[in-house]
């Protein structure tokens, strides 16, 4: 018998319709490093998990949510709070 445990929770799920598996990740891994020394490393990690949909939905071009400030990246993960 096999017990697969999902996740309720699936990181990038919204923000996979727009974005790159790689881009997500490089999103989440920066969000995380910019925003770590302000909410603390495991909130950072929560927060950039939840922003990244977000992001993604209000930006479809990477590109442009890549040029996004720490205050405006900020913005978007109190929104996840």
């Amino acid at each position: 018998v096999v017990i697969t445990i999902v996740s309720c929770k699936t990181v990038g799920r919204i923000a996979a319709k727009y974005w790159l598996n790689r881009e997500i990740k490089e999103f989440v891994a920066n969000c995380e490093d910019k925003t770590s020394l302000i909410v603390g490393k495991e909130n950072a990690v929560r927060y950039c998990d939840c922003a990244v949909d977000i992001v993604a939905e209000q930006y479809h071009n990477y590109q442009d949510a890549k040029k996004l400030s720490l205050p405006a990246i900020v913005e978007f993960i109190n929104k996840c709070k």
